[in-house]
């Protein structure tokens, strides 16, 4: 029983993470998601009007 309440314990008086560390690779994965789209679109459209 002591350790169990040592394991709370030391869970709730551990530094909570910042909203960077939580939402950061997230993000990153957004913005990158974002630019690859951004690429693909500008990449058909440029080819279409090279075709015509």
């Amino acid at each position: 029983m002591e350790t169990a309440l040592d394991d709370i314990a030391r869970v709730l008086t551990a530094p909570q993470p910042g909203l960077r560390d939580r939402y950061g690779a997230f993000v990153l994965q957004l913005l990158g998601n974002i630019a690859t789209g951004l690429a693909v679109g500008l990449g058909f459209a440029i080819g279409r009007a090279i075709a015509g």
